[in-house]
């Protein structure tokens, strides 16, 4: 198979009929990780030092793989006491950091990953798919798992992937035939034979019940337990600090840890954009820090390089987009000995919190939702009776689901009130690519189910399952053998403490992001506490564009997406005749490119095979 990603892993049942897929993954690297108590193959994969803890005791198999603060101790205490698959319930939560879990107790098999999605599990039958009996398998990647199992690309969700955003579940689907995702904060099991998978959830968001100040004090404790897993041993590290509280947290902590830790800056030529500035105040405080701050105008520009690009993630992403830029930051970590680079990724989607809680807020505190709706009002430039039909709209995920998949919207989408983002299918795609898109959509609200019963729950989950897929994918770019992205805000212990909290505490149209301020109040500088601003890059991103756009028009003469009957390129070739700012389908556009070029890069399949 082609190279996908240097850390992968698979999971195997009991059987002596699934060990032949060992043999598929990519040869160099591979090893055993874990054995069932019969002695064949549970685990076997390519992973950096130190990233898999096992234990064995009795009956009972048990790894961690990824950052887990558990000892090997804790570890076979753990594995001890497990008399059965369900007694795992509570580890994912029991140690600091963001780890896989797989288990072999008497020969059945549990792997899961975490409730953010940072960490996934997918699943697939070895074998001709449908034939009787044929052995389901795992992987912690789409691609990996697809090319064990010799499975084509499925042009319905090939073609899905290339709209601007999908409604909950449709973002989860791997763009394989027979290829299965695990969702967030659920598990899969399998019986010894390998063949009735049975997918369960361990994880349930916890009731929003806690106060902003005992939520600071959770969240400080579990963030500082995040990073510590990160920085402890002697491994060389570094991290971003790029103004912002997210990355400034974190580097605060991990400074405490280690005090001579190596920060980056990326300063930007935009006045607008004080990042810089905050960043230095931030490390003013810190005299150890070796803190490197460089020019934007030293990573390629966004857009660029993307001709050549190669490694891309195990499922078509937009992080593909930043590839040449992550890469060039891991360059220069690299260059300053750095192994394991964190970042503040994740923290926007927690701390910031969706504005769907309005919905939520009138339902049970109206007089406070009627408040802050004047403010949003103000902020937002909207009309209070648009928003009110909105806000009293009472119904549910599926029939809304529905009537977007049937064209029946009775309103435009407020972000304060609806269920989430309903993609319009572009002028761009071909008569068999709208059909194929259209019928998943209306089979899909047939049973569709909301993440939560209320609407700005289920959004902020959305949110932060979105951002671990967009992460990991980020990651997956950047990982070698000895060197990976972390993003400690994404561990599951940081979603616990912060979903925990209060909405109308942890959202607010008066205050940017309480709850870290609270949480980081006695160590973060007093400016940074009372920033209200956040640079976005958009003059950078606009830029890239205008002096990429001819090179990426002619990508479409010779589209992959084309050849496979998903899309017409000449709409989508005149969108680079405009703008960055002008365009009125940027979305869709680069979801368009980066799902091209993810198709180019993983060109192993016959056009016959995957053709409507």
């Amino acid at each position: 198979m082609a190279d996908a990603g240097w850390h992968c892993f698979v999971a195997l049942p009991d059987d002596d009929g699934a060990a032949a897929a060992i043999g598929r993954l990519p040869t160099d690297g591979v090893r055993i990780l874990l054995r069932h108590r019969s002695g064949r193959p549970c685990v076997a994969g390519r992973l950096a030092e130190g990233r898999a803890l096992v234990a064995e005791p009795g009956d009972t198999r048990l790894a961690v793989i990824g950052h887990c603060s558990a000892t090997q101790d804790e570890l076979a205490a753990a594995a001890a006491r497990i008399d059965d698959l369900t007694d795992l319930d509570g580890l994912g939560l029991a140690w600091a950091g963001s780890y896989h879990l797989v288990a072999s107790v008497r020969g059945r098999l549990r792997v899961q990953g975490t409730a953010s999605g940072l960490r996934r599990v997918f699943h697939g039958e070895l074998g001709a798919h449908g034939e009787p009996g044929a052995l389901t398998i795992a992987a912690d990647r789409a691609d990996v798992l697809a090319a064990v199992l010799d499975a084509p690309l499925d042009p319905a969700l090939l073609a899905l992937r290339t709209l601007d955003a999908l409604p909950h579940p449709l973002g989860d689907l791997p763009p394989w035939r027979g290829v299965s995702a695990v969702p967030p904060g659920s598990y899969l099991a399998l019986d010894p034979d390998g063949r009735r998978p049975l997918v369960k959830r361990w994880w349930q968001a916890p009731e929003p019940v806690v106060s902003l100040t005992e939520g600071g004090q959770l969240l400080r404790q579990a963030l500082d337990d995040a990073v510590r897993v990160r920085t402890r041993g002697t491994q060389p590290i570094s991290a971003d600090l790029s103004g912002g509280m997210d990355s400034t947290s974190i580097v605060l902590l991990a400074a405490r840890h280690r005090p001579s830790l190596t920060t980056f800056t990326m300063e930007n030529d935009d006045q607008a954009d004080e990042d810089a500035q905050w960043a230095r105040q931030a490390a003013a405080g810190l005299p150890d820090l070796n803190h490197i701050v460089y020019s934007n105008r030293e990573l390629p520009q966004f857009f660029g390089g993307l001709m050549e690009l190669d490694g891309v993630p195990d499922e078509p992403s937009t992080a593909v987009l930043s590839a040449p830029r992550l890469r060039a930051v891991r360059g220069r970590a690299l260059a300053h000995g750095s192994r394991l680079h964190l970042d503040g990724l994740g923290g926007d989607q927690l701390l910031c919190g969706h504005p769907a809680y309005q919905h939520d807020l009138l339902r049970h505190r109206p007089l406070l939702a009627a408040q802050r709706l004047r403010v949003l009002n103000q902020l937002r430039r909207t009309s209070w009776r648009v928003e009110a039909r909105g806000l009293l709209d009472g119904r549910s995920y599926r029939r809304w689901f529905a009537d977007r998949a049937h064209g029946r919207a009775r309103r435009a989408p407020s972000p304060l009130s609806d269920w989430g983002h309903f993609p319009g299918l572009p002028v761009w795609l071909t008569p068999d690519a709208r059909d194929l898109v259209a019928r998943t959509l209306h089979d899909t609200a047939v049973t569709a189910e909301p993440l939560a019963p209320t609407r700005g729950r289920h959004n902020d989950l959305l949110a932060i399952q979105e951002a671990g897929r967009l992460v990991r994918q980020c990651h997956q770019l950047t990982e070698t053998q000895d060197f990976s992205h972390t993003s400690p805000f994404l561990d599951d212990r940081v979603i616990q403490a912060c979903l925990a909290v209060r909405p109308e505490d942890r959202v607010t149209p008066w205050e940017f992001k309480p709850l870290i301020k609270t949480a980081m109040a006695d160590i973060m500088p007093p400016g940074v506490l009372t920033r209200r601003t956040k640079g976005d890059g958009t003059t950078l991103v606009a830029e890239g564009f205008e002096k990429n756009r001819r090179e990426l028009a002619e990508l479409w003469d010779g589209s992959r997406l084309a050849a496979l009957g998903l899309i017409d390129p000449g709409p989508l070739r005149e969108l680079f005749d405009l703008s960055y700012t002008d365009s009125l389908h940027r979305g869709a556009m680069q979801s368009a490119l980066s799902c091209e070029l993810w198709a180019r890069a993983t060109a192993t399949q016959s056009a016959a095979a995957t053709h409507p």
